[in-house]
């Protein structure tokens, strides 16, 4: 496609699958929700992340919230509203936000904040950045809260509204920086990644971000499998709701911890790249471990209950 031409990044309840281009073409299918990328806004929905991660007051469970990342694009992502003049470079990260979106104070800690994040993310996941990624921080007029990331061409955005506070914005982003670091890290086979590790280590990645307050992800999912409202890792969220969405990507962190926490992290670097499709359990986990994916969701249940 011609860079002159920005293909839309459609998404459905498929949540943050990121497909490479060629896949682009044939089914425009990626992630959470539809976004028609400057034409485009979708409704507010249920929040991605439980309140306990994301803090949302109650006002704002009821508009609603998700949290998305998308597939690559060609050309440079059109945002729906102008974005301040003056992007901001720092280090590694080049900072906009959407004009009027945030009190010049908020718009003066922003970079700060996001410029946390990427440091802490960075140290988590294990690798930064190769070259500078580009965050957005725009204008949501439903105030329902998302992330997109766009890791071929380093952009990383975040929907948002002058009524959430901007930590909330900095907890997505921070999940959309470790897609980037992924790509970074794992080069294009990342786009074809098994979702369960490519929104698991993003999940997990994000760390802090999204645990509010608990100590990691084992102990943030153990209430889950011991009150029996747990699902199966290696089903689809595709047709499900919010909630059993929330389920899924908590408990894929907590099973890309386990996987790093037992078997070391390079049989998890050499698992992450030998999916082709994205199909949750498509990664070649006999190859790697020895063990089928069957067998090592036991042991990831009973770690966890540990």
């Amino acid at each position: 496609m011609p860079a002159t031409q920005l293909p839309p990044a459609t998404h459905v309840m498929d949540l943050h699958s990121h497909i490479s281009l060629r896949n682009l073409a044939v089914i425009a299918l990626v992630s959470t929700a539809i976004l028609l990328i400057s034409i485009y806004r979708p409704a507010a929905r249920d929040q991605i992340a439980p309140s306990s991660a994301i803090d949302f007051s109650p006002r704002m469970q009821m508009l609603g919230s998700f949290e998305e990342s998308s597939a690559t694009a060609s050309a440079a992502v059109a945002p729906l509203q102008p974005l301040s003049s003056v992007m901001t470079p720092r280090g590694q990260l080049s900072v906009s936000s959407a004009s009027g979106l945030f009190s010049v104070e908020d718009e003066a800690r922003l970079g700060a904040d996001l410029e946390r994040a990427l440091s802490y993310v960075s140290e988590r996941f294990g690798s930064g950045p190769s070259d500078t990624i580009n965050a957005q921080i725009n204008w949501e007029p439903s105030c329902g809260l998302h992330g997109i990331a766009y890791t071929q061409i380093r952009n990383t955005q975040v929907f948002t509204c002058p009524d959430l506070p901007r930590n909330r914005a900095v907890n997505i982003m921070a999940h959309e920086f470790v897609h980037q670091l992924a790509q970074d890290r794992y080069g294009d086979a990342h786009l074809g990644a098994d979702v369960i590790l490519l929104e698991g280590v993003a999940t997990w990645g994000a760390g802090e971000y999204w645990l509010g307050g608990s100590a990691d992800f084992r102990s943030f999912v153990r209430p889950w499998l011991q009150n029996g409202s747990s699902l199966p890792l290696g089903i689809s969220y595709v047709g499900r709701s919010i909630s059993d969405m929330n389920t899924l990507y908590y408990q894929w962190g907590s099973f890309v911890e386990f996987l790093i926490q037992t078997y070391g992290r390079e049989k998890f670097d050499a698992l992450y790249v030998s999916g082709s499709n994205n199909a949750p359990a498509s990664a070649d986990y006999f190859g790697v471990y020895g063990k089928s994916f069957a067998d090592l969701e036991l042991e990831w249940r009973a770690w966890v209950l540990e």
